[in-house]
């Protein structure tokens, strides 16, 4: 049986969500269906280490020339147009993208020629599009609306998604379905038992004796992770309870880490020795699950969501959780509460409180964090995920060989 060439896009292979959920599906599609390929914009990031060796990868940087002329929708152009050529270079049967940027790029270009896309909506538009769009975005609101209404199919990350992408693209409802991440379990236990060589965090008590309480975060550092609100409710953690020694450990790296280690450095929250820090910007980390399994809580504090993937590793290593309840992700992934503690949106005092009841109360906390992990292991499989890719991916092909 001849398989499926699929070419999945995405701007580069950096820390973000939407980047390793594609590293997951590119190593789990089922490789007698499917031959995949990868279109970069930019062939950078610390992903790329982590694509599987036979996934051919294609980059506009490195294909096309930068040209010396500048004119408003030249470069976007110039991108489509490659990235329609590296479809029929390749004979793709089928294009997949995550996040609108993308989507710009890769649907119009498969439209272009003819090769039916699969594109996915990761975060709810209504609050995630302006932030990141750019210029012009009345018109790239516009382009979507065409591009996704002529996609083959349109797939978005949590209900909430779903429901937001139909009010602000104007979706027909009938093109857009949900589909959930998934994520890698053996992955996440074999890098959950790798050693942490790092004294700050490993210690049990600090030099004046007091117990340790670990606090995990991860995301790119950008204003709409929270990590801001996240570091100010640990200040005020510090302020309530003194006899704890909080440990606050942000994994991921971004634009706005000057501005984070200058709000930590304000609310005296470093210490020049090092040993008593209690907020540490400990940059992107392939073991991620280490430091989650080890610490005593983990908060998402994101003003914004679509389905956040580190929420879902944290509950699969058995780690009590807490994360903002964003218009949609969050809440799906914890059942409305029962598997996390949900606090509002950019509520510092709320995540203070939160976390304050999980250094009271551990083994509600413990207690709870066990049925979480079961339900994350039962039900977010990336396996799972895949197949209902594989499905929607079979599905545009066949439309295309009936052309």
């Amino acid at each position: 049986m001849k398989r499926h060439r699929v070419m999945m896009a995405i701007g580069g292979m950096h820390g973000g969500g939407s980047e390793r959920q594609l590293v997951l599906l590119l190593k789990h599609l089922d490789r007698s269906r499917f031959e995949p390929h990868l279109y970069l914009v930019y062939r950078t990031g610390p992903l790329l280490e982590q694509i599987p060796d036979d996934v051919q990868i294609h980059s506009f940087d490195q294909r096309v020339t930068q040209s010396r002329f500048y004119l408003p929708g030249l470069m976007h152009q110039r991108r489509v147009n490659d990235y329609a050529r590296c479809l029929q270079e390749n004979q793709i049967d089928v294009s997949y993208d995550r996040t609108f940027l993308m989507t710009l790029i890769s649907a119009a270009g498969a439209q272009k020629v003819g090769v039916p896309n699969v594109s996915t909506v990761v975060t709810n538009p209504e609050i995630g599009f302006a932030p990141v769009a750019g210029r012009f975005q009345w018109f790239k609101r516009r382009l979507l609306h065409r591009l996704y209404n002529r996609s083959f199919r349109v797939l978005a990350v949590s209900n909430g998604a779903r429901e937001s992408a139909i009010r602000f693209y104007g979706i027909q409802p009938d093109r857009i379905v949900t589909h959930y991440n998934g994520v890698d379990l053996d992955a996440i236990d074999k890098a959950a038992q790798t050693p942490l060589d790092n004294e700050w965090w490993n210690l049990s008590h600090d030099q004046d004796g007091r117990p340790v309480f670990r606090i995990v975060s991860a995301g790119r550092l950008n204003h709409e992770k929270g990590f801001h609100v996240l570091i100010e409710a640990v200040h005020d953690l510090c302020q309530k309870l003194p006899q704890v020694a909080f440990r606050l450990a942000i994994l991921g790296d971004g634009p706005h880490r000057e501005s984070l280690q200058f709000l930590i450095r304000r609310l005296s929250l470093q210490n020049r020795m090092g040993q008593q820090d209690v907020v540490r910007l400990v940059g992107f980390q392939t073991n991620a699950p280490a430091w989650y399994r080890s610490a005593n809580a983990f908060v998402l504090a994101s003003l914004m969501e679509g389905m956040p993937n580190v929420l879902l590793e944290a509950m699969a290593c058995g780690t009590p959780v807490i994360s903002t309840d964003c218009q949609s992700g969050p809440a799906e992934i914890l059942q409305n509460g029962e598997y996390g503690t949900l606090v509002p949106v950019n509520d510092a005092a709320s995540i203070s409180r939160a976390v304050e009841s999980i250094v009271l109360q551990p083994e509600s906390a413990r207690s709870l964090a066990s049925a979480a992990q079961n339900f994350a292991r039962t039900r977010w499989s990336i396996r799972a995920a895949a197949e209902q890719l594989e499905h929607h991916l079979e599905e545009a092909a066949a439309s295309h060989k009936r052309q």
